[in-house]
């Protein structure tokens, strides 16, 4: 691990801001991440490079005035200056709404996740190895494109109620695209905080896969068609979801699709959700930006709306305890909704492959691209297919299909789900969060346009 990157570091800069803002209610927020990065093209590694960064953010409150203040420079005098310019602000703000007491309990929330078998095993000679034998693997008439990242977090809370909390974790991440001489490509992704759950070769081989069977994609016309939902694209549309509608903030606004169906069924039986940090197989991290700690939520279960995540001020508002789901500490992070980072959507009892073998006529969608939502009290996106777009019949995939636009409510999608695989992968959702979510296979989905 860097030295940069160090309990000792973060609390001393907490602590010096405390000192100070002295007399005025203060929290602080330090992030740092450090990347060794090895990117390759055209099936060449081109770049090798690391980088470190530090951020702190600083909150002062004065009755219902709140300023703040994010500073790159974390030198003593750096400091100095970002706490004088937020307590110099509050005289210049209006009053605003009131605001919610700092956290005071518990004391202190630490959790240090380094395998140092990951750290060992992706070091740069490491990567480079790793990178160069998969490239070997391919034919002429195909490149490479992609990255392979060793990656250090960390996430340190402080306030003048004299909480601490941090934590510091390390993890890979992994793409792959693979291009054909013809335009095909094909992708995947492998991420994970242990090394022994990490198969490069095998994310490697499925994306050349993909390319080698994309090419002279047939042309569909837009219409209703039975999908089959890969992991990548399962996960594209639960951040989606999450931003539009799994927090209290969402249905406080009557801007989310839960609003007005909590305690309903608004999705397939087949359908359970939860924001849950503690499993296995997302990352760790116990505590939200505000330094409350983070508890499990079971957003959809069994297809019905159970619960929703909520900050300080969105659990104010609405009379109940914060799940520990603040992303700011800072008067603009009441824009942000308080999402969930770690959802984990609950697996089925067959294989991708016996799902595909179940299908009579459909199409099998690798990941979405450009998706935006349309109406999110619908649960509505739009959004295209991306590196690879396969057509099924008589359960074997029988060719490409050029790339297609989907609109779609997830509402309606969600409730004609057939089968949910048993195997389920690892999404990315900012850097200390991770999905674990299955493929799904949707009836009468609906592709409103075609691509190019």
């Amino acid at each position: 691990m860097w030295p940069m990157l160090s309990k000792e570091r973060a609390y001393a800069i907490i602590d010096l801001v405390l000192e100070e803002a002295k007399g005025y209610e203060t929290a602080v927020i330090v992030q740092g991440g450090n990347e060794a990065l090895t990117r390759f093209a055209n099936s060449e590694i081109h770049q090798n490079v690391q980088a470190s960064s530090m951020d702190v953010t600083i909150a002062v409150t004065r009755g219902h005035k709140r300023s703040a203040v994010t500073t790159g420079l974390c030198t003593p005098e750096g400091l100095r200056r970002a706490t004088g310019e937020a307590l110099a602000n509050l005289e210049f703000l209006p009053e605003g709404e009131k605001q919610p007491p700092l956290v005071g309990t518990p004391p202190e929330i630490e959790t240090v996740s380094l395998d140092a078998e990951l750290e060992r095993e992706f070091t740069a000679e490491n990567r480079a190895r790793l990178v160069a034998r998969t490239l070997a693997t391919l034919e002429e008439g195909y490149k490479a494109f992609g990255t392979l990242a060793y990656n250090v977090n960390l996430l340190a809370v402080g306030n003048s109620r004299g909480i601490r909390r941090l934590a510091i974790q390390n993890s890979v991440n992994y793409t792959a695209l693979v291009a054909s001489a013809g335009g095909g490509t094909g992708y995947a992704e492998a991420r994970s905080h242990r090394a022994g759950d990490l198969d490069l070769a095998g994310a490697f081989a499925r994306a050349y896969e993909k390319a080698r069977l994309n090419r002279d994609p047939a042309e569909l016309e837009p219409g209703p068609y039975t999908v089959i939902l890969e992991p990548l694209a399962v996960g594209n549309i639960l951040a989606f979801l999450s931003l539009m509608g799994f927090s209290g903030k969402s249905v406080q606004d009557r801007a989310g699709f839960l609003t007005g169906k909590m305690g309903e069924r608004v999705f397939s039986e087949k359908i359970s959700i939860t924001d849950d940090h503690t499993d296995p197989n997302t990352f760790t991290l116990p505590f939200d930006f505000e330094g409350s700690p983070r508890r499990k939520v079971t957003i959809i279960d069994k297809g019905v709306a159970r619960e929703l995540t909520y900050d300080l001020n969105t659990a104010l508002k609405d009379g109940t305890e914060t799940t520990g789901h603040a992303l700011g500490i800072s008067p603009m992070s009441g824009m942000t909704p308080p999402v969930p980072l770690h959802l984990v959507m609950a697996g089925g009892d067959r294989s991708l492959e016996e799902i595909i073998a179940g299908t009579g006529d459909g199409l099998l969608v690798t990941r979405f691209n450009y998706m935006n939502p349309v109406n999110p009290r619908a649960a509505q996106l739009t959004a295209l297919t991306r590196d690879g777009l396969f057509r099924i019949r008589d359960g074997k995939i029988a060719g490409a299909v050029k790339n297609m636009r989907f609109t779609e409510s997830m509402l309606h999608a969600l409730n004609n789900v057939e089968a949910v695989s048993r195997e389920r992968y690892r999404t990315g959702f900012f850097n200390f969060g991770c999905y674990y979510v299955p493929a799904l296979k949707i009836n009468d989905f609906h592709f409103t346009g075609k691509s190019g």
